[in-house]
């Protein structure tokens, strides 16, 4: 997940492509009820475990982050005190331009434990 607003929206938002008939492309596979470390690309930082409360929907009027999908946030906390990529396993490298990348579970658990959730 890319995009991350934890307001009163609460919605995160993911990249897509339109195919040759228009339709998008790249939905995202996460479903309700499914948890997820969210990742700030750049900071090199993980502030929230959110819970997937609605599957994705793609929204139009978004020019970049067409897939929107309603979550609700399980822990976050301040970026500067958000875990590193390093501190639960994950390489920085490995993120590269990557929108989405999949945890092992111990690494989940281990950036789920360091936010407090």
């Amino acid at each position: 997940m890319h995009r991350f607003r934890g307001d009163t929206q609460r919605a995160v938002g993911d990249p897509h492509r339109l195919g040759r008939d228009g339709e998008p492309l790249m939905r995202p596979a996460y479903e309700p009820g499914d948890l997820a470390l969210i990742y700030l690309a750049g900071t090199y930082r993980c502030p929230a475990v959110v819970e997937v409360v609605a599957p994705p929907a793609f929204d139009v009027e978004q020019r970049r982050w067409g897939w929107r999908t309603p979550v609700r946030t399980v822990a976050e906390v301040e970026l500067e005190r958000a875990p590193w990529l390093e501190d639960i396993g994950v390489p920085r490298i490995s993120v590269g331009r990557q929108s989405r990348l999949r945890l092992r579970p111990e690494q989940f658990l281990a950036g789920a434990r360091l936010i407090g959730a």
